[in-house]
């Protein structure tokens, strides 16, 4: 699972982002686990934390096997219905220790997705232009009305 990918489940699945646009609320183990992986993205404080306690309980463990010659690495977990839970850790893990700080949930008052920040200069805070503009339309209509 590639960090796009817990971006997507999180959006999806997740009860925060869905009734923050009015959908139903998802149910099951992807919406759980969409829940669980949420904070991730809103509270940097203790991102390292959360990721090592999802880490320790799906008991994901590193292997290395030889692939005709070449050393393949990969990782175990005992439990299958573990699999996607250590897998989504996994990629966070990675991610962040690549590139520290550089998740985030939308700024826009009406949307709760996460995001993955690829910009040049690391200051993203919008999940999509859309909600983007409509920050700025909105900010643009209170200082409007704050003047005049």
């Amino acid at each position: 699972m590639s960090v796009a990918d817990v971006v997507e489940l999180v959006n999806e699945w997740g009860t925060q982002p869905r009734g923050k646009d009015g959908r139903p609320r998802a149910e099951g183990v992807l919406s759980d686990l969409a829940d669980e992986l949420h904070p991730i993205f809103a509270e940097k404080s203790d991102r390292a934390v959360k990721i090592t306690k999802i880490l320790d309980q799906t008991a994901v463990r590193p292997q290395v096997a030889d692939h005709h010659g070449k050393l393949i690495e990969s990782w175990i977990v005992d439990d299958a219905s573990q699999d996607i839970r250590a897998s989504a850790a996994l990629a966070l893990r990675h991610h962040l220790t690549s590139h520290p700080g550089r998740i985030g949930v939308c700024a826009d008052d009406q949307c709760a997705d996460v995001y993955v920040d690829a910009s040049p200069a690391g200051r993203r805070r919008f999940c999509c232009l859309t909600c983007q503009n409509r920050s700025r339309a909105a900010a643009f209509r209170q200082r409007r009305r704050a003047g005049g």
